[in-house]
């Protein structure tokens, strides 16, 4: 009887270790497992850490760009507005000018009708041509200071 309660206990003991080496493969190829998703997550992490890295130095980039952009525009715009400042003075300068030139033409106009009405002779046609001319030339420098202006 001794011994086959031994070969009992033997027998119990084999089978509780076979489960035992089925239970450590089991176990040893979740390990298994894990620690290829641990490496897996540490690439991850690593990949991850590099994009970060290169998304800030796209946008300390895009900040500088944006920087050289403002500036420039900036200029841009304070040379515009000189532009458009000398632009107004010219016009105005010009109006002027083409304002005397027509009351020069019209008082031309009129001092050479009222010399023909008094003389009762017609002048030569040089005085009339040159007062038509005059009038013609300040319509065209009006014509050509209000394009430029356009």
């Amino acid at each position: 009887m001794g011994s086959v309660i031994g070969l009992v206990i033997e027998f119990a003991v084999v089978i509780l270790l076979g489960f035992t080496v089925t239970y450590c493969i089991i176990l040893d190829r979740r390990l298994q497992r894990l620690r290829a998703d641990d490496t897996s997550m540490r690439q991850t992490v690593v990949d991850l850490g590099l994009a970060t890295e290169r998304a800030e130095r796209a946008i300390d980039g895009l900040r500088q760009a944006h920087s050289d952009c403002d500036k420039t525009l900036g200029e841009r715009l304070r040379a515009a507005e000189s532009t458009s400042l000398e632009l107004n003075d010219s016009i105005k300068s010009g109006d002027e000018v083409l304002g005397r030139i027509s009351r020069i033409v019209s008082t031309a106009k009129r001092a050479v009708s009222e010399a023909e009405t008094r003389m009762h002779v017609e002048l030569p046609g040089n005085v009339s041509e040159t007062a038509a001319a005059a009038e013609a030339f300040a319509v065209r420098a009006r014509r050509r200071i209000l394009d430029s202006a356009a």
